[in-house]
């Protein structure tokens, strides 16, 4: 005697492989949504690198190179290439050593000197 088909098993063993494949699509999409492309941080990078104090107000001064240096820091989280993670890093600790102290026109000088080659080396990794 003939065994009974059950109708819904071959689709069964047909939708299990593509429903596997979905979720690990998903995972995937999920995981790369999470980090920005090289140019997208490079381009929001070297908006915050480029900060120039106020020498007229020391204390927002440092205060907006604080904020500046978090960007960075946000932004060498959401990539995966460890040459930009580094190098946004570094410049993100130059931002963050300006102190109340350097916002006059001789520390100013000697800060931007330190901070142009910190953004050159950045501008170079973004290539």
């Amino acid at each position: 005697m003939p065994r009974p088909r059950c109708p819904a098993a071959a689709p069964l063993f047909v939708l299990a492989p593509l429903l596997v494949l979905a979720l690990t699509g998903c995972d995937a999409i999920n995981s790369a949504s999470d980090t920005l492309d090289k140019a997208e941080v490079c381009t929001k990078a070297l908006s915050a690198a480029g900060y120039t104090p106020d020498l007229s107000n020391p204390a927002q001064s440092v205060q907006d190179a604080q904020q500046r240096a978090e960007e960075l820091r946000e932004l060498a989280e959401q990539t995966t290439d460890a040459d930009l993670q580094r190098e946004l890093r570094e410049t993100a600790d130059g931002l963050a050593s300006l102190k109340e102290t350097d916002v006059n026109p001789v520390g100013a000088a000697e800060w931007a000197a330190d901070k142009l080659t910190q953004l050159e080396q950045l501008r170079q990794v973004c290539g």
